[in-house]
């Protein structure tokens, strides 16, 4: 689960619940996509992982996260982008 959103307002954590990567160095994330969860097992795991490992800010605190919301589906997508 990473962290993608604080609002200003409130102070309210928004997170999504994301796959994590590490492809260049073994212990550190690098990548995510959005994870599928196709039954209670999935959802199991996904729970256990957040216990395990909280929530990863990495991403928050190194870039930008950007969101659209698909007019058909009502689905929100999060794009992120690298800090310079």
């Amino acid at each position: 689960m990473i962290l993608v959103e604080v609002i200003e307002e409130s102070g309210e954590e928004i997170c999504e619940l994301v796959e994590l990567y590490a492809l260049d160095k073994p212990e550190e994330y690098s990548m995510w996509c959005k994870a599928r969860i196709m039954g209670p097992g999935d959802l199991e795991l996904a729970y256990e992982d957040i216990q395990r490992d909280g929530v990863d800010r990495w991403f928050y605190e190194n870039g930008t996260f950007t969101s659209e919301i698909n007019e058909y589906t009502g689905e929100q997508t999060w794009d992120w982008e690298a800090n310079d």
